[in-house]
């Protein structure tokens, strides 16, 4: 043992032997006892490539995989043994797999086409999670510290595989800089244009807090052998994270390392203080020095509305299929494939097909709806606070507490990232978190282990009661949208008896008027689809927007926008569009009512200013100067701005507007009327 001290391992009396284990190198292979976890690890293995690419394997043997994973559960049963070492996790998690997972296949608008890969995925990813339980030891006088050494390796090794993987075979991009030999195998190994680097980051905020926090712990113990092997191990993963260039994650990673460390008490108040005062004092020199903010945050686009935009406008279309499908969600896998349809931005077909929601509590909102949320918010604080229960049973400064922070920390990196990002459930790069829920419940021994107490078991129903309650009231809403995108899935769908469904459900809530217009425009029953839309604007004004750029040539709807909703602005720039070839003064009027109303709309700032031009440059220059303050779309508002005070000869106020802008080219200009004012 290591004497003890303030810079050493502390011992607990009574324990030498799970001491010395756990103190020993994590390369050294354990044998933990697998009284009930033989057949589960058994099953997992069978079923991996069923159930991992299904695509590859007919559905009934799909099917059959889904089934052998209940097999250890069902022949445990049978002996009258317990199905599973319990943990307070289990209930949630076994709500997730055995009712969420069915009735997302039962309710989805495309059950084989999209949902089943990620349904057999997800519960490949939850009987992992119980096989990692399964195979810790039973016995609660065995410190689990040691026993779960074997499945600390095997989680660093897929860190590892997914580090390596992730460098070799993502995309290369240019945000921080560019490295063009990232993801140089991409095209060898198939993926076409490589592998999702926000994804790959966003993994990897799963390993490196806890590779951070191992570090420091064998570095108190003074064990030179495991840092040999964790040292390039976190290099590796690092490095992948950096060519990733995932602000978020990066910073997530960064935040959930420090947490976890300062949680585990394992650091002396003074380094934290040092280290605070240090991050302080970074942020201030970053703020002030406009370049570096500038490149971190920019990451090579040339306005703010480039950096937020996209992803603004991506949580608004998640927000509306949340509204719209509480109860049961859009369809696990759906959003992002149907989302451009129903909730365009842009012309549907010039939209792009987003990946997910870019944040995975909507992202799982959307795919099982808001009681599906929860359940995933609960597991997710049932495995926080086994992990800060584990830090609390072991002692200070040991490497079983920096085990466990390491693992807190990661999780609160991960779910830090998940605000702005999302590795969405039943995804490949969804497996590891999975894994982690294992790791830290098959090592706890508290009494949150223990099961669901009859308090806690009320808890939880009366909560997730509650949520299936508020959600229920949208139930017409819900039902026509999985109507709707199973329209849009299958032409087959798009039936008489559809439309007359949809009809009964709008007339129960109006907002279902929605998915019956969409409907009609789809079969070119045009005036079945202005009725519809129609009725729905005598009731809501958030669908105006979404209309306007499936319908933009239809100028009635677009009046009786305005007659319907004189304060939305959605209305008036819908006919400003539509009246600027033929009239521009009066799209000059629409906009400028629009504006009224939505002032802060750079993007039809920008619009009004194209117009204005032309006639009144005076005007133009305000337009574009708001436009420029207000994201600047396009980076052509703050450009623009200088270009015509340049033309009128207001040299200084020229160069005030392109120093407002973060184009390189508007910058450049300054620099050159600078030099030009300063020459004799």
């Amino acid at each position: 043992m290591y004497p003890t001290g303030q810079g050493n391992m502390e011992q607990r009396p009574g324990n030498d032997e799970a001491d010395v284990s756990m103190e020993k190198t994590i390369t050294r292979v354990y044998n933990p006892s697998m009284n009930i976890g033989r057949l589960d690890v058994l099953a997992l293995f069978l079923t991996l490539p069923f159930l991992l690419a299904p695509g590859f394997f007919p559905t009934s043997l799909s099917g059959l995989a889904l089934l052998l994973l209940l097999l250890p559960f069902l022949s445990r049963l049978a002996r009258g043994e317990r199905l599973t070492r319990p943990t307070v996790a289990n209930l949630p998690i076994a709500m997730l797999g055995l009712v969420f997972l069915p009735l997302a296949f039962l309710l989805s608008p495309a059950p084989w086409s999209i949902t089943w890969v990620r349904i057999t995925i997800l519960a490949w990813s939850i009987a992992l999670y119980f096989t990692l339980v399964n195979n810790s030891s039973s016995n609660r006088d065995l410190d689990l510290r040691a026993s779960s050494a074997r499945l600390t390796q095997l989680y660093l090794a897929l860190g590892l595989s997914i580090a390596v993987i992730g460098l070799v075979g993502m995309r290369s991009v240019s945000k921080l800089f560019f490295v063009p030999q990232t993801g140089a195998l991409a095209g060898v190994m198939g993926w076409g244009e490589g592998l999702p680097t926000n994804e790959i980051a966003g993994v990897l905020t799963l390993f490196i807090p806890f590779v951070i926090a191992l570090i420091y712990g064998y570095w108190i113990a003074g064990s030179r052998r495991s840092l040999l092997v964790l040292l390039p191990l976190m290099a590796v993963m690092t490095g992948t994270m950096i060519l990733a260039q995932s602000r978020t994650a990066m910073m997530a990673t960064a935040v959930g390392t420090v947490l976890g460390l300062i949680a585990s008490g394992a650091v002396s108040r003074k380094w934290i203080l040092g280290g605070l005062v240090a991050v302080v004092v970074a942020g201030a020199v970053i703020a002030t020095q406009t370049p570096a903010m500038e490149w971190f945050v920019l990451a090579g686009t040339n306005s703010w509305e480039s950096v937020v935009g996209p992803r603004l406008g991506i949580w608004h279309q998640a927000a509306f299929g949340i509204r719209d499908h509480p109860l049961w969600g859009m369809g696990f896998g759906l959003f992002g494939s149907a989302a451009r349809l129903i909730y365009p931005l842009v012309p549907p077909e010039l939209g792009a097909v987003v990946e997910d929601a870019h944040n995975l509590y909507l992202q799982t909102a959307l795919d099982f709806g808001l009681a599906g949320l929860f359940i995933l918010l609960v597991i997710v604080l049932v495995v926080a606070a086994s992990a800060i229960q584990q830090m609390r049973e072991r002692p200070p400064r040991s490497l079983g507490r920096l085990w466990a922070a390491g693992l807190l920390g990661a999780l609160i990196a991960h779910m830090l990232y998940s605000l702005t990002d999302s590795v969405s459930l039943g995804t490949l790069g969804g497996i590891p978190l999975w894994f982690l829920f294992g790791l830290v419940m098959s090592a706890s021994r508290s009494q949150i282990n223990a099961g669901w107490t009859k308090n806690r078991l009320v808890a939880l129903t009366v909560g997730l009661l509650l949520v299936v309650l508020a959600a229920f009231s949208a139930y017409p809403v819900n039902h026509a949208g999985q109507l709707a995108v199973r329209a849009l899935a299958d032409p087959l769908a798009r039936s008489s008896e559809t439309t007359e469904a949809l009809g009964r459900l709008a007339n129960q809530q109006c907002r279902a008027h929605w998915y019956e217009g969409l409907v009609y425009d789809m079969t070119g029953d045009l005036a079945g689809r202005a009725a519809s839309w129609g009725a729905l604007l005598n009731c809501s004004a958030g669908y105006t927007g979404f209309m306007s750029l499936l319908v933009d040539d239809d100028v009635e709807l677009a009046r009786l926008a305005i007659a319907s909703q004189p304060k939305d602005a959605a209305g008036y720039f819908w006919l400003a569009g539509l009246a600027a070839r033929e009239s521009p003064a009066d799209a000059v009027a629409f906009y400028e009512r629009g504006l009224e109303l939505d002032p802060g709309n750079g993007r039809q700032w920008l619009a009004l200013a194209e117009l204005l031009r032309p006639v009144d440059e005076t005007a133009a220059l305000d337009a574009y100067l708001q436009a420029c303050l207000h994201g600047d779309p396009g980076a052509n508002g703050c450009l623009n701005a200088g270009d015509l005070a340049q033309t009128h000869g207001d040299t200084q106020s020229a160069i005030d507007y392109y120093r407002l802008s973060k184009y390189d080219e508007a910058r450049t200009r300054a620099d050159e009327l600078e030099r030009l004012l300063s020459e004799p």
